[in-house]
């Protein structure tokens, strides 16, 4: 008895006017629009140079700030051709197949995605 209590109270108005549902701008990822300069380099900068970085590896191990040895790492014959063939990919998103990078912690889902777009279209710097 009490559903149809709560029935009878909920009415429709034909012709009431709904407000569509604001879309919150800060949420959305553009990946359409990904560069390096723009958007991959200051994830690399953030969450990378301190170890991978010019200043801190020399001559020895890998250099991201370096665009030949950053390209020699996007190579996509890790596994494969593509964006899952690149062990950059694989590292970042902390598969089972290559290093977790960052060790401590995984990017956010934006930079991922931007990432992925990025190396989609062949990584151009």
């Amino acid at each position: 008895m009490l559903s149809i209590t709560a029935l009878a109270a909920c009415t429709h108005k034909p012709g009431a006017i709904v407000a569509p549902a604001t879309i919150d701008s800060s949420n959305i990822c553009d990946t359409l629009n990904t560069s390096y300069t723009k958007d991959i380099r200051p994830v690399f900068n953030n969450n990378c140079y301190s170890c991978h970085g010019t200043a801190v590896v020399g001559d020895e191990g890998l250099d991201l700030e370096d665009s030949a040895s950053l390209k020699q790492y996007l190579e996509y014959d890790f596994l494969g051709d593509g964006v899952y063939g690149s062990k950059l990919y694989h590292c970042l998103t902390h598969s089972h197949y290559a290093q977790a990078m960052p060790p401590d912690y995984t990017l956010d889902s934006c930079s991922l995605q931007k990432i992925k777009h990025w190396l989609s279209i062949g990584a151009p710097m």
